[in-house]
């Protein structure tokens, strides 16, 4: 049916554009969601805008940190596969070395995927590669995790604001902060950049060394089982992973946690005595490079007290720095566990 009268038409028109925006609007907002990247407050001043910034410096300074973790690893790796290869040429095993020349080449392109070419190379360099893939699974896991620390320290930041603004009567500021806050802690879409394990996408993390020492690379070592897979939670953290605390945590627990363990001129009493004790084997008091902060953080739902130091593991294909944890109540450790992976130390 033609509508003439020239009222019904502008009149049809203006609901049009009216449904039109509408649909727009909702769908800007829907593709905010999907892409987990909301709008910053419009509101909020340069001051408050600082924690926003840190955020994006911490993201950048682990991102670059992550790639000279790899760069580390991925050298000393292949260097050690460039060794096994020499020797494979010696006694003319041609499987063993097209095998070990198609692993170099994945690695140089930082292609960190494991082939099933591997399994043609001699047994210590499939032992090599399952060094490999933990290493890369704590390196991934402790940019993971770090990403995570900024993350919520920077929601405990916007957290006080939203307070702030409650306080002083910024009602409608203070809601639009705090939706602005629970879409700026959805998980982030995964990225497909990064080089990761696809074939054995549960291996990941760890803190190589500033200036790590070559290891010779033994030529038959005892084979050694392929590592566990791992879950992974949100942002690195699941019920057994150690995590930060949200500043509704920190409200909560505040009475529980008590004071900080101090830390004295050789380091903080409680994991001095646990290593004395040998509750852990791998750490040792004259390894211990650097101590690291005491932080208050959430393990299977409890609030600790961790801290961490820097030590060096040696591999098969070279020697980097790890950084453990420390489970702290008390006076006393509770575990040990790799900071990101959260597997155990032994």
């Amino acid at each position: 049916m033609v509508i003439k009268n020239k009222f019904y038409r502008v009149k049809l028109g203006s609901y049009f554009l009216v449904i039109m925006n509408l649909f727009l609007m909702l769908m800007g907002q829907l593709f905010s969601v999907v892409e987990g990247q909301p709008d910053t407050p419009d509101f909020l001043s340069e001051e408050q805008l600082e924690p926003l910034k840190k955020y994006e410096i911490a993201l950048t300074a682990n991102e670059e940190k992550h790639i000279g973790y790899m760069s580390k690893l991925n050298d000393k790796y292949s260097d050690a596969l460039g060794v096994a290869k020499e020797r494979m040429v010696k006694i003319g095993a041609v499987r063993a070395i097209n095998a070990l020349e198609a692993e170099i080449g994945r690695i140089k392109a930082n292609d960190t995927r494991k082939s099933k070419d591997i399994e043609a190379a001699p047994d210590y360099v499939r032992k090599m590669r399952s060094q490999y893939d933990q290493f890369v699974f704590r390196v991934n896991n402790l940019k993971r995790s770090r990403d995570g620390e900024a993350l919520y320290a920077t929601d405990r930041s916007l957290a006080e604001l939203q307070l702030e603004l409650t306080k002083s009567d910024q009602l409608e500021k203070a809601l639009k902060l705090r939706q602005y806050r629970e879409e700026f802690k959805r998980p982030p879409k995964p990225k497909k950049s990064s080089p990761v394990n696809k074939e054995d996408d549960n291996k990941e993390e760890i803190n190589p060394p500033e200036d790590p020492e070559p290891v010779d690379v033994p030529f038959e070592p005892e084979p050694e089982p392929e590592p566990e897979p791992f879950s992974r939670g949100e942002y690195g953290f699941n019920g057994d992973i150690v995590r930060p605390m949200t500043s509704e945590e920190m409200d909560k627990y505040e009475s529980q946690l008590g004071s900080p363990p101090e830390r004295t001129a050789r380091g903080y009493p409680a994991m001095i005595a646990s290593i004395q004790r040998k509750e852990v084997t791998e750490i040792t008091l004259g390894k211990i490079k650097r101590w690291g902060l005491v932080r208050p953080q959430m393990w299977k739902g409890k609030p600790y007290w961790t801290a961490t130091v820097t030590y060096p593991t040696t591999s098969l294909f070279g020697t980097f720095d790890t950084e453990g944890m420390a489970i702290i109540s008390g006076n006393r450790v509770l575990e040990w566990r790799y900071t990101g992976s959260g597997e155990e130390i032994p």
